[in-house]
């Protein structure tokens, strides 16, 4: 096999300049580090005063899921100095947004299957709209980046054993870290129904247990009254359903800040999201009736695009039950989010129409343009509204810093200690493990 060696130097630029377009995003957090809610007030006051093996089987009851990353990369945490502690969830959880852009680059799969394809989705999967602040560079999210990389494995052929044994691994951490990776069971399923091999089936044995063990764990915090009262009691009703429109599939393509001011100007001309809504969904059900011969035998010869469809109401209908206060946007858009990225491109790229090539890149350029200035929010505009200010996820505005808290702490261990998203979230340290 002829290995062009350019094209490997390029994907390796592109590697460093997703390296470099981190650090320009957030050079306070790499630099000083935070911990986020639950990162520090559960997940690494649990640590610092339990054993690595209790530890390693903390689970929040009023999420009611099993998070294993924040419980490993927190224990980490409690093996240095405090005021160094929150550098590894920081870098830990860089180290797994940067592997999903390393997989996209260099493993062979039929979602990306040339190249250009490879150099497209890494930059897709890493600087689009739905890449929100909120989830940067945070152990408790990276679940959202885990669940990607799982779907990635799902596609991915032509593995050497290394990287079989390798996706064995990933797939475990991701499914015992969230629920994201674990409703993609009906995929693998269906993958290995479909290639009955040792890989797959090892793929399947995995799911189906991160599967009844997340389940279980969920069942018993409902059972317990811990779950959160606003799980699974969700109001589907039209608000919901806007939502739904303006955060996955709107957002996605045209960012917040041009999402937004079409959405208001839409709204000062006729004050009624639910119409348009319903224009915008009449309109895609006729032109889905008078194109399904087309679009069958479309999908007869990609599974690929049928795999990601699959993927998509897969996981509309994951935030649409689990997702806390019948929030549809913030962390619960960004999967279904990219999902809906990654059909248009599977389709732009297999599709023979010149139209609907000319309409597809468009999306995919505005998507990658848009994403790339909302990467870091622009400073002067968030500042006119705090309420909204999307900077204060990565830069310190006010912020509690770190070493400052443990400092002030250090001479009065009663004080309650800031973390990030603030002003809001405080927690009291108390360190009751004997060394």
């Amino acid at each position: 096999m002829k290995i062009n060696l350019s094209i490997i130097k390029f994907k390796y630029l592109i590697l460093l300049l997703i390296l470099i377009f981190s650090f320009y995003r957030s050079p306070y957090i790499f630099l000083n580090s935070r911990f986020v809610a639950e990162e520090g007030s559960h997940h690494f006051l649990f640590a610092i005063n339990n054993s690595f093996y209790s530890n390693l089987f903390y689970y929040d009851a009023s999420a009611g899921y099993f998070n294993l990353v924040p419980n490993l990369l927190t224990w980490f945490s409690t093996l240095v100095p405090l005021e160094y502690a929150p550098y590894f969830t920081v870098y830990g959880s860089f180290l797994i947004i940067l592997y999903l852009s390393y997989i996209a680059l260099f493993r062979e799969s039929d979602l990306f299957d040339t190249d250009n394809k490879k150099i497209l989705g890494a930059l897709l999967l890493f600087i689009t709209p739905p890449f929100i602040s909120e989830i940067w560079i945070n152990s408790i999210n990276s679940q959202i980046y885990l669940c990607l990389i799982s779907i990635l494995i799902l596609f991915m052929k032509k593995l050497n054993k290394k990287q079989k044994i390798e996706n064995h691994i990933l797939l475990f951490i991701s499914s015992v870290s969230g629920i994201y990776t674990c409703a993609l069971v009906p995929l693998y399923v269906i993958k290995f129904y479909f290639n009955k091999n040792r890989y797959n089936f090892f793929n399947f044995l995995i799911l189906i247990f991160s599967n009844l063990l997340q389940l279980g764990l969920i069942l018993n915090s409902k059972l317990s009254n811990s779950l959160n009262n606003s799980v699974f009691t969700n109001d589907f009703n039209k608000d919901m359903l806007i939502s739904f429109i303006y955060n996955i599939f709107l957002k996605p393509f045209f960012g917040r800040d041009l999402t937004h001011l079409i959405w208001v100007k839409i709204s000062y001309i006729n004050n009624n999201p639910f119409l348009w809504t319903t224009i915008f969904f009449s309109i895609f059900i006729i032109f889905a009736i008078f194109k399904f011969k087309e679009i069958v035998s479309f999908l007869k010869k990609n599974y690929t695009t049928w795999y990601l469809i699959f993927i998509f109401f897969i996981m509309a209908g994951v935030i649409s039950i689990g997702s806390l206060n019948n929030q549809i946007g913030g962390r619960y858009a960004v999967i279904p989010g990219v999902i809906i990225i990654l059909i248009l491109t599977d389709i732009l790229t297999k599709s023979k129409k010149s139209t609907l090539t000319v309409i597809l890149s468009t999306m995919i350029f505005t998507s990658l343009i848009t994403g790339a200035y909302e990467f870091r929010p622009n400073y002067r505009v968030n500042l006119i509204n705090l309420n909204t200010n999307y900077l204060k996820f990565l830069d310190c505005l006010n912020c509690p810093e770190w070493k400052s808290e443990i400092s002030r702490w250090r001479k009065d261990n009663t004080t309650l200690i800031g973390l990030w998203p603030y002003p809001k979230k405080r927690f009291s340290l108390k360190i009751t493990k004997n060394d």
